[in-house]
Formats: structure tokens, sequence, C-alpha cells
């Protein structure tokens, strides 16, 4: 669910309710990602334990998708509903405009989500024998209704509120799996995700009132968590989100060097992102704090590096096919470039 990068943190929140908002983003998001993985590969392995799409419409194999997955749908949205909804006032219905948080890492989240959860119905549509035309759009139009039906929970929330730049970046996410079908039946431009782990300073930052203080490093276990799996799944810090392009697709002859799983890939990242808008929050015990923006500029970041398509990787096993099309959302780990909004040039030898 759609929450994942959008923080929705306004400036006079406290640590805990930017804590919370967080939570509920990043959480159901990747419930939900793992959920509709998780009901591929089920699905897949019905019907005397074939993984290969059916060769024509099979009601068996629909019904056994539907029923997995309404009843999957009913438990993430009561799920959302306790664990994280009940906790805020409701409201009347009403928008909010979160456009510019996280430097828009919540909004590439927003895209990232919906065209894997728009590949993965697809395909899991593709296994009950629908054709390429009806299995393209039913994929489409449910991931488009699961991440609507978040911004609709959210708009009866007095913390959240319906919010039209996720919407739009949903419609892009989804748009971006079907113009490539349409186009060349195939995905060439694949959108993934990466995190790779920051060491936040332990610096002190002097309270605007100069009454305490706090550092870097508790500011980023407030609001990302502090453990590896918290930090992994929440920290726009961390985080990466790339366009994995395959070169080899777009060749009419292709070159017998070019590998035609290899992929380059441009990724999108941010640094030194203490808040929503900006670097001032306001902690639990009304201390009135702000980073210091010349050591610590907020800073958008862009990355060059290689990849690996998974899905175009050899492999006899159907079952092993169907895994590593599940998990094509990943960019693997190689070397890379990296230029930021401050102009500075930078090499990694393995970026995460």
């Amino acid at each position: 669910m759609i929450k994942w990068l959008s923080g929705r943190m306004t400036r006079n929140d406290n640590v805990w309710d930017t804590y919370i908002k967080i939570r509920h983003s990043i959480r159901s998001r990747i419930l939900l990602l793992v959920l509709i993985q998780s009901l591929a590969v089920v699905a897949n392995g019905q019907d005397i334990g074939f993984f290969s799409p059916a060769d024509s419409f099979s009601q068996n194999r629909f019904w056994i998708s539907t029923g997995i997955g309404t009843a999957t749908y009913g438990v993430v949205l009561v799920g959302l509903q306790k664990a994280w909804y009940a906790e805020t006032e409701q409201t009347r219905f009403h928008t909010f405009d979160d456009w510019g948080e996280w430097r828009h890492m919540d909004k590439l989240g927003h895209i990232w989500t919906t065209y894997n959860e728009t590949r993965w119905l697809t395909q899991g549509a593709r296994w009950t024998g629908m054709d390429r035309y009806s299995s393209r759009w039913s994929g489409a139009g449910v991931a488009f209704v699961l991440q609507t039906s978040v911004e609709v929970l959210d708009a009866f929330s007095s913390k959240w509120g319906f919010s039209w730049p996720d919407m739009a970046a949903n419609t892009i996410g989804a748009s971006w799996y079907i113009t490539q079908d349409i186009l060349w039946k195939e995905q060439r431009i694949l959108i993934k995700i990466s995190s790779n782990p920051v060491s936040y300073p332990k610096d002190l930052i002097p309270g605007q009132s100069h009454s305490g203080t706090v550092t870097y490093a508790t500011r980023a276990d407030e609001l990302y968590g502090d453990n590896f799996a918290s930090k992994y799944l929440k920290d726009y810090n961390a985080m990466t989100i790339w366009m994995s392009i395959n070169p080899a697709s777009f060749s009419h002859s292709k070159p017998d060097w070019l590998p035609e799983w290899l992929n380059v890939a441009v990724g999108i990242s941010g640094e030194n992102l203490y808040g929503g808008f900006d670097n001032t929050w306001t902690t639990s015990d009304n201390l009135h704090i702000s980073a210091d923006p010349i050591n610590y500029p907020r800073i958008t970041q862009v990355f060059l590096a290689p990849d690996i398509d998974l899905s175009r990787v050899r492999v006899r096993s159907p079952f092993l096919k169907t895994i590593l099309h599940g998990l094509n959302f990943i960019k693997i780990p190689a070397p890379s470039l990296s230029f930021d909004s401050k102009g500075k040039w930078s090499g990694h030898w393995l970026y995460f």
C-alpha cells in the first residue's frame, strides 16, 4: 500500500506523530507488496503443481487467484484500520498537499510500488490463462484500486488526507507497465529499489531555545527505527529508486558481448533528510530543533550503475523463473557513480 515513502510530516509534528506516520506508510506498503508476491507464488503453485501460465482460460485458476486475492485484500485493510487508523481521530473526507515532502522520494516510492503491483498482478492474471490484453488491464486496475483504497482511508484520518500527488504517482506507476506492454509486449525499463545503510553522525544539534540537545543519530532512530530491518524499509536517506534499462532489448542485432540480462540503471536518492519539508522539528518535550544547513544540507543524488534483469536470466525451472520474476523489484548491488544537487561527483565500489 502505497504510503511507502510518503512520511506525511508537517513542521510542527512531534517525534511520536512523525514515527507513527512513517511507520504507517512504510509497513503498509511493504506488507501489501509481500502479500501480493506471496499470492503470485501460491497461485502459481496450484493446479497439479504447474507454475507455467495456462494455455487457455482456466476457471479453477481464476477462482483460486480471486479467492486468495480477495482474502488478502480484506485482511490487509482490516489490519491497517486496527493497527494504524484506529490510533488517529476520524474526520470528514479531506485532502492533503504533500507535494515536495522528502525531496519527492515518497512520490518515487508510489511509482515503484504501483508499477510492481501491476507487474505481479498481471503475471498472476496470465497464469489463469487470460490473454495479454485482459491480464494487463486487470493487473493495472486492481493495483490502482489497492492504492486508491489506502488514500481513501487517509482522507478520513485527521493526521493525513487524500493526496492528489500520490494519486498522480500511482497513475504513472501503472501506466509505466501498461505502456511498455502495449509497445513491446515486455518490460524493457524496470522500476527497482535498493537500500544503502547510512551511518548517522552523533554530532549534537543545539535546540533553538538552547535548552537541550539531540543528535542526528537519535533523530534518525526516531524517524526510521534503530534496527537493520526497520532502517532498510523506512530510511529515506538510505533508499534509492532506480530506472533499470535493458540495452539488449532495444537492439535489433544484439552484439555477442552484450548479455541479454545486463541492465543499465539510473537511481535517485535523498541525503540529510531529517524532516518532511525541511530539517526543523519539535521534540516530544517541546524542544525546537533545526539541523545545520551548511554541514548537513538536504540534497538529491543521481546514480549510474549496472544491474541484472532477473527475468531475463535463463533457467529451466518454471518455479525458479517465477521466483526470479517476483524478486525483480530489487536493484542488484554493484559499483556506481553518483552526482548530487550540490555538484559533487562520487564513486562507490559497491552500492546497495
